[in-house]
């Protein structure tokens, strides 16, 4: 199990040896006021990873968790890593991590498919003109952004209905789409981000254009043995494939804010996995994680996400509208896959919400329609039986061309409770407009005396310094707060209320009823109700529709108007947080996360909302 290091002091944090068994993992569950380090033991042999993120064996190589993290770390060898910092829950599983059972077989699976997507669209690309790919990327369906053309946007898809598709798919070289399902704390963030950094690290090249690393070092092995020239190009090759993750889950941790469902283009770059040092980064660091500047090289991903504001924390509150902007992002989704062969043959990762009885009701509804709005072929359902018997029965008849796969749900699941929720949701607010966040004062406290008294150690510097360093190397900012009039931005909330003769409804019901999808303009100017909306509100600020409508207009001065559709199917371009509302002078003090003239003037109201303390 584990053993404690002597400490120089009583006062210093703690430092101790954990041993991690072959093909088990190590366990911990961080409280708020704690932070830690762990490294691989220099020396000590054995390899280690973090939901498929390798640490690396580089002796300072220190990684820092912390945000009340919940962490699984790996071993296939077995291996010896040490620990500064208190940890209150924590445990070396009695089981097989799922990460050499269930976790890596669902990896070669989707590894086969993937391999076999690249010689598919090989061949597609090798016959020149006649590439229905190369056609596609050029084409107008592609260059240019229209609404998803299956639906209008009140439309109510019947079951079995075809709805699902964009004109910008097509079969030839699409790699594994695969959706994630189970019951709210089930797992499937850790899978889908364990099954992206495996096939970050591939040995395969991803280029549809070249083979695999063996491949080519087979046949330059082969031109050495012949007496030809080496490949000019062999060296530069990277291997890894090129996967996309499509969160559909607008809860808490998602990325970038909760209220939005986004694309998140993988690139296989060395040091590119993603790392897990806080549930505010679910997926690694992106350039809107944080709202003024983009990610230093060590944070890893630099290509940005493509988001869409949904407006509610869960996809069912409002489910004709969630159905909406999922056919708008699948739309978004194939345009680009369209264009970069990397991505397409890589295949999408789907997140999706947690199952809930609702649904079953509704024979899985929602679930079916990204399902076929994404092309989904394989389904996998993370230990629930009752899901996986109802969805196989949907899905799996023969023909389909969808696999539904249950596979055990690891037992290092945590249940979280609404009061870690809460916290979780100012937590990623705050980053967005704050940067990074410090280590607890406790911990500075602790990490100074530490390092006072074992200032002739190099390891301990080394990890004390990185345990103060903002997790995920997000360094902190200063937002820009600024007083603006009402009327300079066009704020829109989704569902409009719409009075009813008294006739049409029943004895005692009220005369207010809901259009699911409709945009409202609001006007604080002159409604109080709508000021006291906005209050403490953070707005997305979305693309203007056509470029809108130029310097000292509206965005919405186009031709023709932008109606409530492209809207809401428009990016999401950043956020503002409004801190005050000052009803006298018709002006608002917002947040910004850097000065300057705001990127949009069409804003949409969500049910997220911060009080900045």
């Amino acid at each position: 199990m584990s053993t404690m290091a002597a400490s120089a002091s009583s006062s210093s944090l703690p430092r101790r040896i954990q041993e991690i068994p072959p093909r088990t993992e190590y366990r911990f569950e961080l409280e708020p006021s704690e932070r830690i380090a762990i490294r691989l033991v220099p020396g000590s042999g054995g390899t280690a990873d973090v939901f498929g993120h390798e640490l690396s064996a580089a002796t300072e190589r220190w990684y820092p968790f912390g945000d009340e993290a919940k962490i699984a770390v790996s071993s296939s060898t077995g291996c010896q890593i040490e620990i500064v910092g208190h940890v209150s829950t924590e445990y070396v599983a009695d089981e097989a991590s799922p990460s050499f059972t269930s976790w890596s077989n669902l990896h070669i699976y989707l590894e086969k498919k993937r391999l076999m997507a690249r010689e598919d669209l090989k061949k597609d690309l090798a016959s020149g003109d006649a590439s229905n790919v190369r056609k596609l990327a050029s084409s107008d369906k592609v260059l240019h952004t229209v609404a998803p053309r299956w639906a209008a946007p009140n439309a109510q898809a019947d079951e079995g209905q075809e709805v699902g598709g964009t004109s910008a798919y097509t079969p030839e070289g699409q790699g594994p789409r695969i959706m994630v399902l189970g019951s709210e704390a089930s797992g499937k963030s850790s899978l889908i981000k364990f099954l992206a950094n495996y096939a970050l690290r591939s040995p395969a090249v991803c280029d549809p254009l070249r083979g695999t690393a063996s491949e080519k070092r087979e046949s330059e092995e082969q031109r050495q043995d012949d007496g030809s020239a080496p490949g000019g190009d062999s060296g530069s090759q990277i291997t890894g494939w090129w996967p996309t993750i499509v969160s559909l889950d607008p809860s808490i941790g998602t990325a970038p804010l909760p209220c939005t469902v986004s694309i998140l283009p993988l690139s296989a770059v060395p040091n590119s996995t993603l790392p897990s040092p806080s549930p505010a980064y679910p997926y690694g660091l992106t350039p809107n994680t944080s709202g003024a500047i983009p990610p230093s090289a060590s944070t890893v991903q630099a290509t940005s996400p493509y988001s869409l504001w949904l407006g509610q924390e869960t996809a069912r509150e409002n489910e004709r509208h969630s159905r909406r902007v999922v056919d708008w992002l699948a739309d978004a989704l194939d345009r680009r896959l369209a264009r970069d062969e990397r991505a397409r043959c890589s295949g999408i990762l789907v997140d999706m919400p947690g199952v809930t009885t609702a649904d079953s009701r509704s024979r899985y509804a929602f679930v079916q329609h990204c399902v076929r709005a994404l092309h989904i072929d394989t389904i996998v359902i993370l230990g629930h039986e009752k899901l996986n018997i109802e969805l196989s029965r949907i899905f799996g008849q023969q023909g389909s061309g969808i696999s539904v796969v249950k596979i055990p749900k690891s037992g290092g699941v945590v249940e979280l409770d609404q009061t870690f929720k809460q916290r979780l949701r100012a937590l990623q607010v705050r980053n967005y407009f704050y940067g990074g966040s410090n280590a607890p004062r406790t911990l500075g406290d602790a990490t100074k005396e530490a390092t006072e008294d074992e200032a002739s150690t190099a390891t301990s510097s080394a990890a004390m310094s990185v345990m103060l360093e903002p997790l995920g190397n997000l360094p902190s900012l200063s937002p820009y707060s600024t007083t603006i009039p009402f009327d300079l931005l066009e704020i829109y909330k989704i569902g409009a209320e719409s009075a009813a003769p008294s006739s049409a409804l029943p004895i005692g019901a009220s005369r207010a009823l809901q259009d699911q999808t409709q945009l409202i303009k609001l006007n604080p100017s002159d409604s109080t109700l709508d000021q006291a909306n906005i209050s403490n509100a953070v707005l997305a600020l979305v693309q203007p529709v056509r470029g809108g409508g130029g310097p000292g207009q509206a965005d919405s001065k186009v031709e023709p108007p932008p109606t409530d559709d492209e809207i809401i199917g428009s990016p999401i371009l950043g956020f503002i947080h409004v801190a005050s509302i000052d009803a006298a002078k018709k002006k608002m003090t917002i947040l910004s996360p850097s000065p300057g003239k705001l990127p949009s003037k069409t804003a949409i109201l969500g049910s997220l909302d911060w009080q900045d303390a």
